[in-house]
């Protein structure tokens, strides 16, 4: 649901504004409104001198540097316990600091870089020669010769032969390629010239078809033998280096835990002072206005009160018309983490229905429907709860998504009972599971009806809180359109059961009158394209409840590729038909997560959301969570 909002103004003597401020950041239940947008503030906007601009560019060119600094730190220094408060003098250590070690940890960082990149590569490096080393004659070991090391896709081969035809006219024989296959689709070649005639062997060297190995600078001139052992010496002695360059860094950092700290400080001030450029005042007293949930006003004066005293006050004002407060979904907890689903397609707007709860209930059913299989279903049951585990101290979408899962895995289980589904028909085939309900690979034409009524449930609630919308929005047209479409689909659906003998006869000239009626009423509310869009929008109202035959649809296919498994399986040896059977589950099963929650999060944001939803609201952003002020909504 979304949380009603009040309008503040917060108003006291200039003398408090500061510590005003940091009580508001500590609290972080004040979404600010600038109040050059506020018609309703008793104050002009506070006038700021360039000296208050010029200290908030000072602490921002501070804090960046100490963000960068600290972000180079694998591991930065914890800071103390006790909240930090940086005087001017304090703030002159800091810079000092910084520009006295700033040069010296970044020298350290980027020596650690260097070498975490030479202990990467060298084993690479190493492997190469060793395989390429049988290709080095006895002239790569002697003095005044270089060698390269090429790379050519075997089907690009004829390119050495090419350049084994221009180095002869250029070096007069004076020069050796040796040349084999380094795998399937490699040949690794060696050659050896005269150093005098790098150069030019650099130059024909430059092929697209050709990949030269190069070496690092410091193992170039070596031999292949000489170089193997340079990096396995190299590769031995790098473990103690780094671990000395680490214990340096350490040393170097650990002494300044105020340095967290301060960074901390410096966002939570830099905050307080943007703020002030958004408030009212004179010259002895200042304004605040902004948005506050309905339920945290009391607690927002008596804190003031308690921390700041009694030159503060908390005035409710009015809220304007043309005035839209920001938008706070809060849920109970099984529901709160199909917030981000919500928040996926926009933002409810406020004063309307947040949809939450409805997906909570039935997007989780409509995927259990659809997957219905007791076994899948447990497999993703474990999957998502190990998912959620471990993501337990990282609030995230991913997180959210896992508790998501939770629950339709849940509802798969429970769908898998009713259709008797355990890896589709195994649990028929080999224990004799009986389903509750109905055999889907059977009773085809029950499973559908049953997802049109599925369908047609679930348009009408949307229809129904569509008209509910309206009713409190006091938009008349949206109302007449969806009484008009309720108005059809009762009448369509009566119509249906007339021609299964479920309903007398009698009734069918009322429900065609009805649907005549209400065919002229949107016409007549689509103006001059009334005549047009009115039967498009009265076809697309079918066609939605009509989608949701996919319901039915993927369970079957979902059915039928389980039993394809089973029968691969049963038809092929022991040990390659569990093989191949748990291969075909593992593509059912992995589609069976994905498809479902494609097409249930489809079924509402387009054809259930597009009856009631009104989206576009502003997000709720409590000065203190580090959210620039917005201006009021209009």
């Amino acid at each position: 649901m979304l949380v009603s909002m009040a309008k503040v103004h917060v108003i006291g003597h200039r003398s408090r504004l500061d510590q005003t401020l940091a009580v508001l950041h500590q609290l972080q239940v004040l979404h600010l409104i600038d109040v050059s947008d506020d018609a309703t503030a008793p104050l002009p906007p506070l006038a700021v001198d360039e000296q208050h601009l010029q200290r908030i560019e000072d602490l921002r060119y501070l804090r960046a540097r100490l963000g960068s600094l600290l972000a180079l730190i694998a591991h930065p220094p914890t800071p103390p316990g006790e909240t930090v408060e940086m005087t001017a003098e304090g703030l002159y250590r800091l810079r000092e600091d910084l520009n006295e070690l700033t040069p010296q940890v970044e020298q350290l960082v980027h020596r650690l870089d260097d070498l975490a990149h030479e202990q990467d590569i060298l084993p690479r490096h190493v492997a190469s020669l060793t395989k390429l080393l049988p290709l080095v004659p006895g002239l790569a070991e002697l003095h005044g010769y270089g060698t390269a090391v090429l790379l050519v896709e075997s089907r690009h081969a004829a390119v050495l032969g090419e350049l084994n035809a221009q180095l002869m006219e250029k070096l007069s024989g004076n020069f050796e390629i040796i040349s084999d296959h380094v795998d399937h689709n490699t040949v690794g070649a060696v050659l050896v010239f005269p150093r005098d005639h790098s150069d030019e062997v650099q130059a024909m060297l430059g092929r697209e078809a050709i990949s030269r190995v190069r070496l690092p600078k410091q193992y170039e001139t070596m031999s292949f033998r000489e170089a193997i052992a340079a990096m396995k010496r190299r590769l031995a002695e790098l473990p103690a280096e780094i671990a000395a360059t680490r214990n340096a860094l350490d040393e170097l950092v650990s002494p300044r835990a105020n340095w967290t700290a301060a960074a901390s400080y410096l966002e939570k001030h830099l905050d307080q002072l943007s703020a002030i450029r958004h408030l009212g005042a004179t010259a002895r007293t200042f304004v605040v206005s902004g948005w506050v949930p309905a339920t945290a006003v009391h607690e927002l004066r008596d804190v003031l009160a308690t921390q700041v005293g009694e030159e503060v006050i908390v005035e409710s004002a009015q809220i304007q018309n043309g005035e839209v407060p920001p938008v706070l979904m809060h849920n109970p907890a099984p529901a709160r983490p199909f917030e981000f689903l919500v928040r996926l397609l926009a933002l409810p707007r406020y004063g309307s229905i947040d949809p939450t709860l409805l997906m909570a209930l039935f997007v989780p059913l409509f995927f259990g429907i659809m997957l219905g299989d007791v076994v899948y279903g447990a497999i993703l049951l474990v999957l998502a709860l190990a998912a959620n585990h471990r993501l337990r101290n990282r609030p995230s979408a991913l997180r959210d998504l896992s508790r998501v899962f939770i629950l339709s895995a849940s509802w798969a289980v429970a769908w898998g009972v009713v259709y008797g589904e355990y890896l589709g028909d195994l649990g028929h085939r080999a224990l004799g599971l009986e389903p509750i309900w109905i055999n889907r690979e059977e009773a085809l034409e029950p499973l559908l009806l049953f997802a049109i009524a599925i369908g047609a449930t679930h348009i009408t609630l949307g229809l129904l809180l569509g008209v509910r919308q309206a009713l409190r929005t006091k938009r008349r047209h949206e109302l007449v359109e969806r009484l008009s479409l309720l108005l059809t689909l009762a009448a369509l659906f009566t119509i249906a059961a007339i021609v299964a003998d479920f309903l007398p006869r009698g009734l069918l000239t009322p429900a065609i009158a009805a649907i005549v009626t209400a065919l002229v009423i949107l016409m007549v509310l689509g103006g001059g394209m009334g005549v047009v869009m009115a039967p498009l929008e009265l076809i697309g109202l079918v066609g939605n409840v009509l989608s949701y035959l996919r319901i039915a649809a993927l369970g079957v296919a979902s059915v039928y590729l389980a039993r394809v498994a089973n029968e691969l399986g049963a038809a092929a040896p022991l040990g390659l038909g569990v093989l191949v059977a748990t291969l075909f589950h593992a593509l059912n099963l992995a589609l069976g997560a994905f498809s479902p929650t494609v097409q249930a999060l489809r079924l509402h944001y387009v054809e259930f959301f597009s009856k009631f939803y009104d989206e576009g609201g502003e997000a709720f952003r409590p000065f203190g969570t580090g959210a620039e002020i917005q201006p009021a909504a209009s």
